[in-house]
């Protein structure tokens, strides 16, 4: 199939028969009535879909994470100086398609798969500040194709395929890595929440409620701090606290544990996160610990040196990103 393909789940269909009704004693037109009493009550009490197999069955079907590669070049730098690492992504995932989004082409996918929603195609064309445009349209971007998309600072060690376990791997529809823990101690300057989860590295299925979720809430964001400010999107010039909470982290972090809330169940916070050091399945949400795509931070027991230690570090960010200072022209 190709990349536009989907995989449509197997739909049930309650057939009606007609049969043909004969007289019958009183007997039988009593036992008849009490028939037609259960199948009240079973209609009107016991509707079908309901219960929690039927729930699961409604749940959407999603394709696997197809193979392919996206990253943001804007221009605003030279690509030389992320050349070496930009390799990295190709010669370790050979088998996987690989697209270098510029600006202009970030307005084409937008016009292309969003022309039926503008509420979120409108607000991304008028975005002029490069990592406000550079967060949504990630997010857009797997939401739309799915895939695997990291910022260009990045080295990846590890072939996306070797990610996710084998035994999940049929379970898997989206896979995020811990940026910060606060663990035990004092919050880490600069770090909002006790758990935060990185955004320079993602990947997830087109669809995924993630992405559903992430895309909605910045546009909302966008649409709020503009108002607030007395400005328009085309306009708004946030602070670097503005953009962590308005795109960045902050706001990716609280939908990645809302649609994990969803997927299981449950109320995911912090306590289901903190400490871990193996990969944990919350629904189809794959949770790396700190070193899968965090290593080499100074906070959160991030594995530092060129040896990593046992456990297992896929994605190196070199931070070589200048959106709070060099982004804001």
């Amino acid at each position: 199939m190709g990349p536009y393909s989907f995989i449509n789940g197997i739909g049930q269909s309650l057939v009606s028969r007609t049969s043909i009704v004969r007289r019958r004693p009183a007997r039988f037109a009593f036992g008849a009535s009490l028939f037609a009493l259960y199948i009240y009550f079973f209609i009107y009490h016991c509707p079908i879909g309901s219960g929690p197999r039927a729930s699961q069955s409604l749940q959407p079907q999603l394709d696997e994470i197809p193979p392919q590669i996206w990253q943001i070049f804007f221009g605003y730098t030279s690509l030389d100086d992320f050349a070496p690492a930009l390799q990295t992504w190709i010669s370790k995932n050979q088998d996987y398609s690989y697209t270098l989004m510029s600006s202009q082409g970030a307005d084409e996918f937008a016009r292309k798969h969003y022309a039926d929603r503008p509420d979120i195609l409108e607000p991304f064309l008028q975005l002029k500040f490069p990592v406000l445009r550079s967060d949504l349209l990630r997010y857009m971007i797997l939401e739309s194709e799915g895939g695997v998309y990291s910022d260009l600072d990045t080295v990846v060690d590890k072939s996306v395929r070797d990610w996710i376990p084998q035994e999940m791997r049929s379970k898997v529809h989206a896979v995020v890595g811990v940026e910060y823990d606060q663990l035990d101690g004092e919050p880490y300057y600069g770090m909002n929440e006790r758990i935060q989860f990185c955004q320079w590295t993602m990947a997830a299925s087109r669809g995924h409620p993630i992405m559903t979720k992430i895309v909605k809430k910045v546009v909302a964001a966008l649409n709020e701090r503009a108002e607030r400010n007395n400005t328009s999107i085309a306009d708004f010039k946030p602070s670097d606290n503005e953009v962590v909470q308005v795109s960045g982290p902050v706001l990716w972090t609280r939908a990645v544990m809302e649609a994990m809330s969803e997927a299981t169940g449950t109320e995911m916070s912090y306590l289901n996160i903190t400490g871990m050091t193996e990969p944990h399945l919350f629904g189809d949400v794959l949770v790396l610990p700190i070193d899968g795509f965090g290593a080499g931070q100074p906070h959160s027991n991030s594995t530092r040196g060129e040896h990593q230690g046992p456990g297992d570090f896929f994605v190196r960010h070199q931070w070589k990103g200048s959106w709070k200072h060099g982004w804001n022209n």
